[in-house]
This record gives structure tokens, C-alpha cells and sequence, in this order.
């Protein structure tokens, strides 16, 4: 008799926990809770980019005064690569300059080219680097949250590095890098990128000593493009699903999980109180058949979270119970996404993996399990309902 009686309480517990994990709340609207600023941590070959551009700068030394600013105008051009660690925060090496114009009026003075001129000046011009690191900052997903379809954001960045002059006589120098990108959207791999930057440098950049500042500078404009390499973009975290319908029906299992537990606990006292008889196994009838078991997976995604990892344990232990009952997995994508082939590929890849979870952590025997896949469909009622695998009997 007792075992009756744990028998009809497992068989309750479960049955209800197969009810709530299957059950496909439709025809509610939906809320979705979700914050604009979480997005999920990327790996470290996601977010890679490229960037070339070129345009003009102009040099601020001690004497450049002397001459007109249009004549101190060059042409240069600058190199990166970086990764953005967030949607906000990003790092990337440059290496820019080319070409520097200023003025002097020492003729012994390092750059001069040509004669003096009418005002007793002399020009000065030479061919230079800046390899710099940056940090930047990307202003719009700080304050306005991630966005991947923005068309214009604006990034200021601060950086370090040191310059070398390619012109005899050859020197180095310290500089600091500050500036802003203008960043325009072309697609998902293309932007277009207006950057106006500023570089502070040791005085003896130019090849003059002791002047008013102490420093030398250059300001410079360019116009250019960037790539991203594959992996873009962040991934954000699932939203919570809720409704006030699926509330009310989760509180109304709730009662009545409480209620059975109760009317259990009443049975188990009473049968304590009666005398033990002996039960042969043909009074006990047990069934292999499962409700069908669900187990979700994030867009694109073939992996098997923890989460449903630990949900997949119990379902071994039950299929342990039945060595010869078989089962069939089958996997589904969401139809919204993705190409039919793709998502082809996909429903199957997840169908296999939560095979491969059975099989290998757990124990399953893999001729119990039949692997089946239906691709992209719409037929759960939202779109990440439908990227789930099944699990459920195959007789």
C-alpha cells in the first residue's frame, strides 16, 4: 500500500511539472521586460574592426606663425585596428601622420627647405609617423543604449604613443592623441568615418627647442572608411516573458500543487496507520510515456545552456527507468530569422546536441534516440518559442 502511495505522489509532482513546462500561453500580449543598456559579454575575437582614411593637418610649432596657416596644410593618412569590449568602450591602435610643414627663421634649423623668404622665414618640412593607442568612448550607447541599426553616433577617444621622424636628422618623440569620430552607418560590416584629431608632442618634434608652449602640435581632418569583421555586434539577453494570463494560471497550479501535496500528506498518514501488505508487480502499472520536454536555445544558437542542461538530468533519470522505451528529438527554428536552409541546419544542429547531452553526460543509450528536424517554423506563437527542441515518446 505504501508503495502505491509514493508511486500516485511521484506520478502527480510530475505530472503537473510536465503541464507547466509544456504549456504555450497564446492570444495574450505579451510585456517585455528588458534594459536597453545589458547586452551580453562578448568573446575576444568578436567585434574586431579596420579603419584607413586620409585628409589634411596642419602643424603648430614654436615659429609656425611666422608663414600663412594654409601654407602649413599636409596631407596625411591614418591606419587602426580595435575591438569594442561593450557597445560604449572600445580600444584601438593607430598608426598615422605623413607629412609635416611649418617655419622657422634659424636657417641652421633641422627641415629647412628651400631660401629665405621675404619675411625672413624659412620653411621647414618633413615626413613623420604617430603610432598611438586610444581608448574610446562612444557617447550614444552610454547614454542611449545599445542600438546596432544607428545611423550617426559620436566617439571621443584619448590615447598615448610616440612619433618618429622618417626625415634626417631621425628623432622620436612622446605624444598624447585626443579626438572625435564621426561615425555614419552604412551597413551592417561599413561605416563612413569624419575623425577630427589633435596630437600633442615633445617640443623637439619640429627640431626646435625652447619655444613659447614648450610643446608642438597638429590638428588634423580626416575622412575614411571601417569594417568590422565578423563576429558584430552584441548580443542582448532573453526577455522576460510575462502576461497577466500566464500569471493567473501559474498561481492557480501553484494552489493546486499545494492542495494535492496536502491531500498526499493526509494519504501517507493514513496508510501508516494501516497494516502492511504485500503487492505484486502487476499491481503496479507504469507508464514510459512522457510529455513532450522542451528544451529552448538563444537565436542563432546550437549550445545547450546550463539551465537546460540540468533540465535534460531528470529527463534521463526518468528515461533510465524504462530501458526500452525510445524517444524522439526533434529540433525547431524560428522561421522569422534565417534562411530556410540555414535554419534547416540549425533545427538539426540543436536536435543533435541535446542528443549528444543525453548520450554523453547522462548515459542514454543513442539507439533509443531518433533525431529529427522541421527547420524554421511559426507554430508556437512567438519567435522564441520556437527555438526549442522536443523530446517526447516515439510509440
Amino acid at each position: 500500500m505504501k508503495k502505491i502511495l509514493m508511486i500516485l505522489a511521484l506520478s502527480s509532482l510530475t505530472s503537473v511539472a510536465f503541464a507547466q513546462q509544456s504549456e504555450v500561453v497564446v492570444g495574450f500580449e505579451e510585456i517585455q521586460v528588458q534594459d536597453k543598456y545589458r547586452v551580453l559579454t562578448n568573446k575576444f575575437w568578436d567585434n574586431w574592426f579596420f579603419s584607413i582614411g586620409g585628409g589634411a593637418s596642419a602643424m603648430f610649432g614654436d615659429n609656425d606663425k611666422a608663414g600663412s596657416f594654409g601654407d602649413r596644410i599636409s596631407p596625411t593618412l591614418n591606419f587602426a585596428i580595435g575591438k569594442w569590449f561593450t557597445p560604449g568602450l572600445g580600444l584601438r591602435l593607430q598608426y598615422s601622420g605623413l607629412q609635416a610643414k611649418g617655419f622657422t627663421y634659424d636657417v641652421g634649423a633641422p627641415y629647412v627647405r628651400g631660401t629665405q623668404m621675404k619675411d625672413g622665414y624659412y620653411k621647414q618640412r618633413f615626413d613623420y609617423m604617430n603610432l598611438h593607442g586610444d581608448v574610446m568612448f562612444n557617447l550614444n550607447a552610454l547614454f542611449g543604449g545599445y542600438n546596432q541599426y544607428r545611423v550617426y553616433e559620436i566617439i571621443p577617444y584619448l590615447g598615448a604613443g610616440f612619433t618618429h621622424n622618417y626625415s634626417s636628422p631621425k628623432r622620436e618623440a612622446l605624444a598624447v592623441n585626443a579626438g572625435i569620430i564621426n561615425r555614419f552607418r552604412i551597413s551592417n560590416a561599413i561605416d563612413i568615418n569624419l575623425e577630427l584629431s589633435a596630437m600633442g608632442v615633445e617640443d623637439k618634434f619640429d627640431g626646435e627647442v625652447g619655444g613659447k608652449h614648450g610643446f608642438d602640435g597638429v590638428l588634423s581632418a580626416t575622412l575614411g572608411l571601417t569594417y568590422r569583421f565578423p563576429k558584430r555586434g552584441f548580443n542582448r539577453p532573453i526577455p522576460q516573458l510575462i502576461s497577466q494570463a500566464e500569471l493567473a494560471i501559474m498561481q492557480e497550479q501553484l494552489a493546486q500543487l499545494a492542495a494535492n501535496n496536502q491531500q498526499l500528506q493526509n494519504a501517507l498518514v493514513d496508510a501508516q496507520n494501516q497494516p502492511v501488505a504485500e503487492v505484486s508487480e502487476t499491481d503496479v502499472i507504469v507508464q514510459s510515456d512522457i510529455a513532450p520536454r522542451t528544451v529552448f536555445f538563444t537565436i542563432g544558437s546550437a549550445d545547450v545552456t546550463p539551465r537546460e542542461v540540468m533540465n535534460l538530468s531528470y529527463l534521463a533519470d526518468q528515461m533510465k527507468q524504462f530501458p526500452d522505451a525510445t524517444y524522439t528529438v526533434n529540433g525547431y527554428a524560428d522561421s522569422s530569422t534565417g534562411t530556410p536552409a540555414f535554419n534547416q541546419t540549425l533545427s538539426l544542429k540543436r536536435a543533435q546536441a541535446v542528443v549528444d547531452v543525453l548520450v554523453k553526460d547522462f548515459g542514454i543509450s543513442a539507439d533509443r534516440l531518433k533525431v529529427s528536424a522541421d527547420g524554421g517554423v511559426d507554430k508556437f506563437g512567438q519567435p522564441i518559442l520556437n527555438r526549442v527542441v522536443l523530446v517526447k515518446s516515439a510509440e
